[in-house]
């Protein structure tokens, strides 16, 4: 490609967000219930299955647009930290396809062995941590279920340790302990001073929602959760009154959320019910996509972009088509390696799955699978479908031909680096 061709004045009032830097929703002091009226209940669903705290589920649901994710903890008998909702005879064994042998309480090998449905993988403590790590919008809420204070502070000395000595430590400020007494929240602190908290009133035989709510206002604990029959509009107005927000739990039927939004709920825990479908019962969807136009060599050109993890990303052949009409730009697609290869000249005009492309609207994200290579160099950088058509930061794809970004009064010019 020429590089003296390339040089765009974007219009600033219409690009400014996307090239300016974006600040991550899981900023401290966010508050993790903007934008997110849905918490998958047990990390989610995957192929159908519900309940499964399973790495499959964590990653289907990011990918179906949630932000924040529910988990059960629990320990094996040799002490590790797993996330499983029990090791009771009646209780998971049978809802995760496992036949429960010799001491029910499995040790970690034999957990880590035991797949979930025969297929799911599941996770240690610190497999999640991981996971949290390298999806980094995503907010974690604890179900702990203990209430004696020994085991409830090794529980959260655990969780820190982890993500201390893993290099994760940013992880905790999108951790947000579930708590199930007043008590609970101080023996929480004495571990980690945690921004967010969550009072869930399951274990409160007759609670006292003004009481409660005073106890919440008063200790900025900023939600609570309730179970669906209990929730009437006189108790979330009670919360509200204190500025505290209520979630119910667990609901997977439509009818029942349009029914709980009229009480007043802000949102709930859900196994099925996903972020796509909020626009059913009246909400939006928060992962969106968004045009910007952009200027280049006096033609206007529409991009379709994306936020994705606070980086802004573009579709790749918006940025090929662009760059086609001014100076040169190819693709082609080899199926077999699942190679994709760019060169700066030629024309573009297609990526070849036109027709595969899924016009639904759900914005389903998953990291992409090909590999990338730009003037025989192969380009490390992780590109990601959105409803199988192909995005790649936008910063990435500058630094891959070399231009740059120069902020002016009323433009933003790209132009190649000398």
């Amino acid at each position: 490609m020429k590089k003296n061709r390339l040089c765009a004045s974007v219009v600033a009032a219409m690009l400014g967000v996307l090239l300016l830097p974006v600040s991550p929703a899981y900023a401290a002091g966010a508050d993790w219930t903007t934008g997110n009226p849905l918490v998958a209940h047990a990390l989610g669903e995957h192929d159908g299955k519900i309940e499964t705290n399973s790495k499959e589920a964590f990653i289907s649901s990011w990918e179906n647009g949630y932000k924040v994710l529910e988990a059960d903890f629990t320990y094996t008998s040799d002490g590790t930290l797993v996330v499983r909702h029990d090791f009771d005879a009646g209780g998971s064994y049978y809802r995760l396809e496992i036949k429960p042998q010799g001491n029910l309480v499995m040790d970690t090998q034999t957990y880590k062995n035991q797949k979930i449905i025969y297929e799911q993988t599941p996770l240690t403590a610190a497999d999640l941590i991981a996971l949290l790590g390298e999806y980094k919008d995503v907010y974690l809420i604890t179900d702990t279920k203990n209430t004696d204070k020994a085991t409830v502070q090794r529980q959260f000395r655990d969780l820190k340790n982890i993500a201390n000595n893993t290099g994760n430590a940013e992880v905790l400020n999108r951790i947000v302990p579930q708590i199930y007494s007043e008590e609970m929240l101080g023996w929480v602190k004495e571990i980690h001073p945690f921004s967010q908290w969550i009072y869930t009133l399951y274990q409160i035989p007759n609670p006292d929602y003004a009481k409660i709510a005073e106890f919440c206002a008063t200790n900025q604990v900023g939600v609570v959760t309730i179970e669906r029959s209990r929730v009437k509009k006189e108790v979330t107005d009670t919360f509200h009154a204190k500025g505290v927000r209520v979630y119910a739990h667990t609901v997977n039927r439509y009818m029942y959320f349009k029914e709980l939004l009229a009480q007043g709920v802000d949102g709930i825990y859900t196994d099925t019910i996903k972020p796509y479908e909020l626009p059913w019962v009246g909400l939006q969807n928060n992962r969106k996509l968004m045009q910007k136009t952009v200027t280049l060599q006096d033609k206007n050109y529409t991009w379709q972009t994306i936020d994705i993890m606070g980086t802004p990303y573009v579709r790749l052949r918006d940025f090929a088509t662009m760059l086609s009409e001014n100076g040169g730009f190819h693709a082609t697609y080899d199926a077999n390696t699942k190679t994709l290869t760019l060169q700066n000249s030629g024309t573009f005009t297609t990526l070849g799955n036109e027709l595969l492309l899924q016009q639904s609207n759900r914005y389903i994200t998953k990291k992409a699978q090909n590999k990338l290579w730009y003037n025989d160099t192969e380009m490390k950088m992780q590109g990601y479908t959105v409803d199988d058509d192909l995005y790649y930061p936008l910063q990435g794809l500058l630094d891959m031909v070399g231009a740059k970004l120069e902020e002016k009064m009323s433009s933003t010019e790209i132009s190649f680096k000398a």
